[in-house]
């Protein structure tokens, strides 16, 4: 077993706000294994030594919101369970791990995810970060997504939870088409096999039956703009993002907000806000070209990007009037995001990568930055994507604290995460389940990716 000492290290253990300076943090094997005063644990002949110096030691990030293997997973395909995933399926997980993001909750699963999480949780012979993940998506007819499960009947509802559970999926998921007597029909099952409905809010069920219902996580803040269309308003004639942001731009009843995020905090229901995959719907329309500019974008085949670009090509009416209804619609989402905080509601930092401009790993920091422009505190911020993670996954005996017994999934920064959200950006390196890969080692990982990300696209048969 490997024994790895973070020596005279700040610790920022996320159990409370709270640094502790100048420890020593033993870490054996894959967990940790002692924290204290450097002054006081000795380190062992023969581990090996980080220097800790000036530096903060962390929990991994945990983003609770990410469709792990977009373009080759299950989503949009069948594939055998034993079938072993192709490159392109595992290539994200470079990226999650370069940037601190040690855990994540996988939003829409197949058989081979389920392999991916198994193989990768196991440590057996795939790296990346730690998976839990949904089953396929839920939906009504016509599904919103092609490769969803479309369920019609209760009796249907209730084979696919019993499925589901059968194939060892962590979550149910829940979208958009649902009937109301379908979507309930779900949720009981879910209760009868012991199992959590996460996802969106379905229109016809809306955001107080799925409050009222026991839905445990509701995504991307949806059903919420919805609750808050003024009373007396037309009814919504949209179909596409467009129209839909700027019908709640020109309808929304502010008044409403607290009402909504205090019935939220009595229904003990967590919100996965995912600003930033809201945020970057306006340039990906109206800034495309400059939005590509960005360096991360390297990692990604400038096949994937172009699929992006769809997004972007539909004719605008009235384009001044469209960006102001973009700019608006994130200006109601950091309203409620910060009387959700406000009311004691619970949230959790997730980024619903790969959408357009939405990158694995590094859109962990961004929703980070935009939750604190939001109004939370760095620490707030931090414990959505740490600790909270934890306690929502019932994982905390786990992850997401740097505590004795825990995962060694760490990040080593640079300086105080607390002071400065983007500080937790700044790492020297990044421990996953006890092994240690240098500022040097990820910075290769990624360069690896970059590489294939620019070879020619191979076809697989």
């Amino acid at each position: 077993m490997t024994t790895t000492a973070f020596v005279d290290v700040n610790v920022v253990p996320m159990d409370a706000e709270r640094v502790l300076e100048r420890q020593t943090v033993l870490i054996e094997g894959d967990r940790i294994a002692a924290i204290g005063p450097s002054h006081e644990i000795a380190v062992p002949d023969g581990a090996t030594r980080i220097d800790g110096r000036g530096r903060y030691l962390m929990p991994g990030l945990c983003d609770m919101h990410v469709h792990y293997n977009a373009l080759a997973s299950d989503s949009f395909g069948s594939g055998a369970a034993s079938a072993r995933p192709s490159d392109r399926e595992v290539s994200f997980a470079p990226l999650f791990i370069a940037n601190g993001v040690t855990t994540v909750r996988n939003m829409w699963g197949g058989p081979r995810m389920l392999y991916v999480r198994d193989a990768i949780n196991s440590g057996a012979d795939m790296l990346g970060p730690a998976i839990y993940t949904c089953g396929p998506l839920m939906d009504g007819n016509p599904p919103i997504w092609r490769g969803s499960e479309v369920l019609e009947t209760a009796e249907a509802a209730e084979r696919s939870v019993a499925a589901q559970k059968e194939a060892g999926y962590d979550f149910l998921k829940v979208y958009n088409m649902l009937s109301t007597e379908v979507y309930d029909a779900i949720i009981a099952a879910a209760r009868e096999h012991g199992m959590r409905v996460v996802g969106h809010v379905p229109g016809r069920v809306g955001l107080q039956h799925a409050l009222d219902s026991g839905q445990v996580s509701i995504e991307h803040l949806n059903g919420y703009l919805n609750a808050l269309v003024a009373e007396g308003s037309p009814p919504m004639q949209a179909s596409n993002m467009t129209e839909f942001f700027t019908y709640w731009a020109e309808h929304t009843d502010e008044s409403k907000i607290s009402a909504v995020a205090r019935a939220t905090v009595e229904a003990g229901v967590w919100n996965c806000v995912t600003m930033i995959v809201n945020s970057k719907h306006g340039p990906a329309r109206f800034a495309f070209d400059e939005e590509c500019e960005r360096p991360e974008l390297r990692y990604l085949s400038s096949a994937y990007i172009e699929s992006w670009r769809q997004t972007a090509s539909a004719p605008i009416e009235d384009r001044v009037r469209a960006e102001r209804a973009y700019r608006r619609a994130h200006e109601l989402r950091e309203q409620l995001v910060r009387e959700l905080r406000d009311a004691g509601a619970r949230l959790l930092l997730g980024g619903d990568t790969p959408n357009p401009f939405v990158i694995p790993g590094f859109s962990a920091h961004d929703e980070l930055a935009l939750l604190v422009q939001a109004g939370l505190t760095p620490y707030e911020a931090i414990r959505a994507g740490t600790s909270d993670a934890a306690e929502f996954l019932d994982a905390r005996d786990e992850f997401g604290t740097v505590v004795p017994g825990l995962r060694a999934d760490l990040v080593l920064c640079q300086a105080n995460p607390l002071e400065d959200v983007s500080n937790v950006a700044k790492r020297v390196g990044v421990m996953l389940r006890g092994r240690w890969l240098s500022a040097d080692a990820l910075d290769a990982m990624l360069e690896d990716v970059a590489t294939k990300a620019a070879a020619p696209a191979r076809h697989e048969h």
